[in-house]
């Protein structure tokens, strides 16, 4: 038998529905603009080290994947939910904002990235960097367009 290696967005939602890791969260869109504006300040800064003669694309990694992140989060909150688990935030995503049309696995892949650096120490390279830049930016793009629109419902 082969091990399944990657749990579906829908196992992930229903293991932490079932863990209660799930919280309600309030809706606060003057709060939700503040941090929009922070975490687009954030990622263009990344975008800037990406230019630099000597990266670290560890660095410019983490900007990025936390831009992510973040924008997932603020997303969550227009359905009032929240979380701190990554892997949940993502999958929560996923379900619920299907005509964003974002990809699980790319997701899986991301923040698997991260966990390998931030807990075993392995460093990410600009091949690795790379790899994922296009889709990085796409994402950030599709993600803040989204909470934009949001804000003006």
């Amino acid at each position: 038998m082969y091990k399944k290696l990657e749990k579906t967005p829908e196992e992930v939602y229903d293991d932490l529905v079932t863990q209660g890791a799930y919280e309600e969260a309030g809706l606060d869109k003057d709060e939700i603009e503040k941090i929009l504006r922070q975490i687009i300040e954030d990622y263009n800064y990344g975008k800037e080290l990406r230019k630099l003669k000597d990266q670290n694309w560890r660095v410019i990694f983490h900007i990025n994947y936390d831009s992510i992140r973040e924008l997932c989060d603020l997303l969550m909150r227009f359905e009032k939910q929240k979380t701190s688990n990554h892997q949940g935030v993502f999958a929560f995503i996923i379900l619920n904002f299907k005509d964003l049309n974002l990809d699980w696995h790319f997701f899986e892949k991301i923040r698997n990235t991260r966990n390998k650096n931030k807990y075993s120490g392995t460093d990410i390279t600009k091949e690795m960097w790379k790899e994922i830049e296009f889709q990085i930016d796409l994402y950030v793009s599709t993600l803040k367009k989204e909470v934009e629109n949001r804000l003006k419902i």
